[in-house]
């Protein structure tokens, strides 16, 4: 596997480095190439068309400046792609040079455009009166008007100085000789001394154009990329040949690779093969009756000695010190003779002193020969053994025997996943020998769980009856003591219902007890109340879970007032984690039974992952009508990591185990596929003390008018409530819903002066209403009624800012000096 994990690497390196040669062997982009190098021709083309329209507009040849208006349109879009499309910082600076000489060029021509046209102007005009002028005139003879035309003919052909002084001095002629009345003559000469000054400007700026370093610097940026362009060419071709040979390489490896599966699959199926041998070894001995036993292990181990290729294989079983043999299951090949002094092999497994030939807590010897010198190797070779594979038995620290195998004419070797099979099989026969030593031990644990469940459901009854007589007792009491408060002490009446009162007070005590035997004798003062845990990660999963998951919480009496000493957060944990399994087991469809209840362990007991201690246990059970699971998952749905859902992380119940173990618990879990799942939680119970107030008699302080706010589903026990409430001086506003009675403080606020409500209602708790009456009225006295034999926790309490809890059943002493002491202080009187 490791020769399969390195080719995989190594392959994904290639993959890599063939998708990195694959991007730097793509050629340039070609349709960006085309384009920069259309936009360098374009711009070169249209530079020669602007000269030579320049040219032609300065022979007069143009009739407008469209052409050289639309050159340089050209010449900026081209320059702008060429800058828009280079991505090359080393031809950046080219660039922007050519962008600068086609600003340049783009003002050269305006200028001459400008000057250009005021030449050609006077051109025209200078040839158009020079021909009018009347050379009858005798103030300007022929010879002059022909002598200024002659040298304005060779100027214009010719710029230069001499002939620019030359026209200069013929038109300064022509003035001198004209009569100031002769306006053409001096138009004629005013025009031509602007042809004079004008054309070497306009000659210069043609020059300037002529000169411009646009077409220099275009073909050296297009000289530069050309180049570039060659080199990526370059570059992509030598990179398509490392492509070529990597995509080889990997041909290669994955060829290897190919290879190397098909021999692993070969081993995975003749692993597969040894595993389901295993299995159906394992499932032989499922409900195997006790007289059968020895036949199945020798059934056993003839199939697991056929498949391993041995000669003789042998299962011993010791006594109690390891070393002597107890009894003795011997397979041996057709044409061989039976194991013989097999007792010997088991003082040699147990001083064996070559660590070289242990593996896994196994003894594996390939070659008998090559063993070093050693009374090891003198044992096995007198027995004629040339490969030996021992696997020790075990059940926890005790010693149950050894499994063995051995050829006799070829040597052999065992993988480390071989050998793990073999102990797995060894594990097998190990479980078949102690079941036949532990089945009087099982009748007898049996014996004691019916026994310990007898008593489970007796106080689980009691506790039942007990609390039903606590509501009955609550009526009679409640009205006795409001009868006394009618009745004379002395009355022959009065004395009756004192009497009946005593008798009530009697029987509450009597509740106690029945109450005490449910508990199995403990007054438990929690440090953790499990049904306190229990109730709040119920509430957190019915708002978690669909509504199509329905949890239903059963407690006994007992586990109603069981405290733990523990974390919790961890035990809600617990509590969620198994119903969280358990709604995913039902595809989110189904009922989860969550019940809570004691334990009290008399001796060890085993259980199916873990062993419980003597002492006495809460224990928590979940139940599900999922679709259940096969014994193979059971044996590993504790370890990390391990999981049968796709989104599953492995550690839901490995964390579940981990908090049992630290609460000093185990786990016990039962499950048959279709048939859903048990799994049960077991924690050691804290031992605490729980001391009742006595009932001193001192007076009943009574109010002064006060409304009071009564919460109770239980109708006999609200209007109970109403009476007593009233009869301490109170006005009592009654209602057997919380809900509503929610709504009907959120009315009027300010028209209650304290909530008595009971905890435990249908539609919303106590503590529910609590919180929805301190968000309204954060300064509002709230006392708790509660039928529970055990306080709830301080900090459940102190989250909804509970002033104080009441047990149930009421009475008159305790009820008026509650209220007394939580409203507004005021005048009040005491009634004795």
């Amino acid at each position: 596997m490791k020769q399969v994990a390195w080719s995989v690497t190594a392959i994904a390196g290639l993959l890599l480095a063939l998708t990195w040669l694959t991007i730097r062997a793509t050629t340039p982009d070609t349709e960006r190439h085309e384009r920069i190098l259309g936009a360098l021709q374009t711009l070169i083309l249209n530079e020669s068309t602007l000269h030579r329209d320049v040219l032609r507009a300065r022979d007069g040849l143009l009739s407008n400046y469209d052409p050289l208006v639309h050159s340089l349109k050209e010449l900026r879009e081209s320059g702008s792609t060429i800058q828009r499309l280079n991505d090359d910082a080393d031809t950046e600076h080219s660039v922007r040079d050519l962008r600068a000489a086609l600003d340049e060029q783009a003002s050269l021509v305006e200028t001459f455009k400008s000057r250009n046209a005021l030449l050609q102007n006077s051109l025209r005009y200078f040839g158009y009166a020079i021909q009018q002028l009347d050379t009858d005139d005798s103030d300007q003879p022929a010879a002059i008007k022909g002598s200024v035309a002659s040298e304005m003919l060779r100027f214009v052909g010719s710029p230069s100085q001499d002939n620019a002084a030359s026209a200069g001095a013929s038109l300064d002629r022509m003035a001198a000789s004209a009569s100031p009345s002769r306006q053409d003559i001096s138009a004629v000469v005013a025009h031509g001394r602007l042809i004079v000054s004008t054309l070497p400007a306009v000659d210069g700026s043609v020059a300037g154009l002529l000169a411009s370093p646009v077409g220099d610097r275009a073909r050296a940026v297009q000289g530069r990329y050309l180049e570039q362009h060659a080199q990526a060419l370059s570059e992509a071709n030598h990179f398509r040949l490392v492509l070529y040979a990597t995509a080889i390489l990997l041909a290669g490896s994955l060829a290897y690779m190919f290879v190397r599966l098909g021999i692993n699959a070969r081993n995975l199926r003749a692993r597969l093969r040894f595993e389901n041998l295993i299995a159906e070894i394992s499932t032989q001995f499922i409900a195997l009756h006790p007289a059968r036993m020895a036949d199945g292990i020798r059934q056993g181990l003839a199939r697991l000695a056929g498949h391993a290729g041995v000669d003789r294989a042998y299962l011993l079983e010791s006594s109690a010190d390891g070393r002597t043999l107890d009894r003795a299951h011997v397979w041996s090949a057709d044409n061989l003779t039976a194991a013989t002094n097999l007792d010997r092999l088991l003082d040699l497994v147990a001083c064996w002193s070559l660590p070289t030939h242990q593996r896994q807590r196994c003894i594996q010897v390939s070659s008998v020969q090559s063993m070093p010198l050693s009374v090891e190797r003198t044992a096995l070779a007198a027995r004629g053994i040339a490969s030996w594979l021992c696997v020790p038995l075990w059940r926890g620290e005790r010693r149950l025997g050894m499994l063995g195998f051995e050829t006799t004419r070829r040597e052999g070797d065992r993988t480390d996943d071989d050998i793990a099979l073999f102990r797995t099989a060894g594990e097998i026969f190990a479980n078949a020998i102690e079941r036949d030593r532990t089945e009087s031990e099982n009748q007898a644990l049996q014996t004691q769980v019916r026994r310990a469940q007898r008593l489970e459901a007796i106080g689980t009854l009691t506790g039942g009856i007990a609390h039903n007589f606590n509501n009955i007792l609550g009526a009679v009491l409640g009205y006795s003591e409001m009868a006394l408060g009618k009745l004379t002490a002395d009355s022959q009446p009065g004395r009756y219902v004192r009497e009946a009162r005593q008798a009530g007070l009697r029987a509450q005590s009597v509740v106690d007890q029945m109450l005490t035997f449910s508990r199995r004798g403990e007054h438990a003062h929690r440090i953790v109340l499990m049904r306190s845990v229990l109730d709040e990660a119920v509430q957190l999963l019915r708002a978690s879970l669909p509504a199509t998951v329905v949890i239903t919480v059963s407690t006994s009496a007992e586990a109603d007032t069981a405290a733990v000493r523990g974390d919790a957060t961890q035990l809600q944990q617990v509590v969620m984690n198994f119903c969280t399994n358990a709604a995913h087991a039902m595809d989110d469809r189904g009922t989860i039974d969550v019940a809570l209840d004691t334990a009290d362990v008399g001796q060890e007991a085993p259980l199916s992952h873990g062993t419980l201690a003597k002492g006495r246990y809460i224990r928590l059970t979940v139940r599900d009508t999922g679709r259940g699971i096969d014994p193979e998952t059971l044996e590993r749905i504790f370890e990390p990591f391990f999981t049968t859902r796709r989104a599953g992380t492995g550690l839901g119940l490995a964390t579940v185990h981990g908090i049992i173990a630290d609460h000093g618990g185990a786990l016990n879990v039962s499950s048959r596929p279709g048939f859903g799942s048990r799994f049960e939680a077991y924690v050691a119970a804290a031992d605490t003390d729980v001391h009742e107030a006595d009932d001193t008699g001192a007076p009943v302080l009574t109010g002064r008018g006060e409304t009071i706010l009564l919460v109770e589903d239980d109708r006999p026990l609200m209007l109970l409530g109403e009476e007593m409430v009233a009869s301490l001086g109170y006005e009592p506003v009654g209602f057997q819903s919380g809900a509503r009675a929610l709504a009907n403080f959120q009315m009027d606020p300010d028209r209650f002066d304290l909530v008595l409500t009971d905890q435990v209602m249908p539609e919303i708790t106590g503590m529910e209403l609590a919180l929805a009456v301190h968000r309204i009225r954060p300064e509002m006295p709230i006392i708790l009624v509660t039928g529970q034999s055990a306080p709830l926790s301080r900090e459940t309490l102190q989250a909804a800012d509970i002033c104080e809890v009441l047990r149930k059943p009421l009475l008159l002493q305790e009820l008026g000096d509650a209220l007394a002491r939580h409203l507004p202080v005021r005048a009040r009187r005491a009634v004795g």
